[in-house]
């Protein structure tokens, strides 16, 4: 069994007080519950008879565990989709700083560049990108297209590799996601088809670093919507 600390202002002592017992109907998702006192009887814990739990009782105890699992507080304005250990956000148009240190023409450069919109999504096992052909705030229903970066997979999954993101995930998490994504070094395409263009991804870049405004109209469909981009992050999860 594994060692279990539990932090506490002042010195506290532990006893054995109840104990909650789930039951599912097998093949379904229904569950019924009952709660039972616990004692410690001849050295050995013991549970007492049972009573049902309540809806009631339930919310009450769903709102505990919400207390210290979720995130309570004014939601961050570009934020489009939240839920315990999941994070999705916006981020409008901008002309901001980027790194490269690449094998190919573009080399070890940085300066600034046009982005187009972008939308984040972040569980605990996965963090992706997506490009959007219109600058407003996203919907269930909105295209989402391939984000051009370099170290980003096909589906939108970003190469971490020795980046730092944030341990939590929550709306205070956005800015250094957002961070750790833009200043990072890009090195290599880990997708062929980025952008619909002459010379992809790599004269993509090259132009924006030269000062070129982004072509919205050469993104690539990714062949999902937002609904369902955030549908499979869940699912991965």
């Amino acid at each position: 069994m594994s060692t279990v600390s539990i932090a506490h202002e002042n010195d506290v002592e532990l006893a054995l007080d109840s104990a909650l017992l789930f039951y599912r109907a097998q093949g379904t998702h229904l569950i019924y519950a009952t709660q039972h006192s616990a004692r410690v009887v001849d050295g050995k814990p013991t549970l007492l008879a049972g009573v049902p739990i309540t809806l009631d009782q339930l919310a009450d105890i769903a709102d505990l565990a919400a207390r210290k699992t979720s995130y309570r507080g004014f939601i961050h304005d570009r934020v489009v989709y939240l839920a315990p250990n999941q994070l999705a956000w916006w981020v409008p148009a901008c002309t901001r700083r980027v790194w490269f240190n690449t094998k190919d023409k573009i080399g070890e450069r940085a300066g600034g560049a046009a982005h187009p919109p972008l939308v984040f999504i972040v569980n605990r096992t996965s963090w992706s990108v997506f490009a959007l052909r219109d600058n407003t705030r996203p919907g269930q229903a909105t295209k989402l297209y391939t984000a051009p970066y370099y170290n980003v997979w096909e589906g939108g999954e970003i190469c971490v590799g020795n980046v730092q993101t944030p341990d939590a995930i929550n709306t205070d998490s956005i800015k250094p996601y957002e961070d750790a994504f833009f200043r990072s070094r890009f090195t290599h395409t880990n997708n062929d088809r980025l952008i619909h263009r002459r010379g992809g991804a790599e004269r993509l870049w090259l132009d924006l670093l030269d000062g070129a405004e982004f072509p919205l109209d050469r993104l690539i469909d990714a062949k999902q919507t937002l609904a369902k981009a955030i549908g499979s992050s869940t699912n991965e999860d």
